[in-house]
């Protein structure tokens, strides 16, 4: 009888012994009875078998994540260094040659272009196409800039044409770029209808693009034959992809 009862509180403390939250004297008395209760120290390891197989997976993926964390932070990092000495190099050799900043300025403003773009993509989680369409926008507005300011001003060469044509061709294909994002990341449409979007909006973009330009009369917009040559891909794909994604909403249903 005593046999079981000490059987009873000593399984009511296995739980604690096993996290290490019992006092001296309880952990030796439980250690005590474990050596001579074979069906104590059974459930005991079993349940320090199940404790340990629980941990390891967390373990393992706090080791993965550092990793990961670690391979990320060298890649900016290294990828931080080089850019810096491909720009410190651009704007050496420019100074030597041209006697002023000209071209590097460009070439510096690419880089950190694309570094931005990279770093976006490798940093945010959360409505990452919103941030990495956030740095396309404000990086494609200041390589733009720095290439008219370089052009027409350090060079005086060219004229100033990104307010006739530069930011509003750069407008509406931020607009076709942004719009299936957005629709994307809000409206959790999949990636087929935002397809079907783009091609829809590229359509569009096609033809504010040629009236920006002057190669498309406002009269011509409406014509069968610009259309043919200009939109017809672009219906097709729209269609297309508009299609492949309400049967990927079928098949979820």
């Amino acid at each position: 009888m005593e046999r079981e009862l000490a059987c009873e509180i000593v399984r009511d403390l296995l739980p604690l012994y096993v996290d290490d939250m019992v006092s001296d004297v309880s952990r030796k008395s439980v250690e005590a009875h474990l050596e001579h209760c074979s069906d104590c120290h059974d459930i005991y390891r079993n349940m320090s078998f199940r404790l340990e197989t629980e941990a390891r997976p967390t373990e393992a993926a706090d080791v993965k994540k550092f990793l990961n964390k670690t391979k990320k932070m060298y890649l900016l990092y290294g990828l931080g260094g080089i850019s810096f000495i491909a720009v410190l190099v651009c704007l050496i050799v420019d100074l030597s040659v041209n006697r002023a900043f000209t071209w590097s300025l460009i070439v510096g403003t690419a880089v950190l272009f694309a570094d931005a773009l990279v770093y976006a993509f490798a940093v945010c989680k959360e409505k990452k196409g919103c941030a990495i369409m956030a740095v396309i926008s404000v990086g494609t507005l200041a390589l733009l800039s720095v290439i008219q300011f370089t052009r027409y001003c350090l060079m005086e060469a060219g004229t100033v044409w990104i307010f006739r044509y530069g930011l509003p061709i750069l407008s509406v294909w931020l607009l076709v770029l942004w719009l299936p994002v957005l629709a994307g990341t809000f409206l959790k449409w999949n990636i087929w209808y935002c397809a079907a979007l783009f091609f829809l909006f590229v359509m569009i973009g096609n033809y504010a693009t040629n009236l920006i330009t002057g190669d498309l009369a406002w009269e011509q917009v409406l014509s069968l034959q610009r259309f043919a040559g200009n939109a017809l891909g672009e219906i097709i794909g729209c269609i297309l992809f508009a299609i492949i994604g309400r049967v990927q909403v079928w098949r979820k249903k």
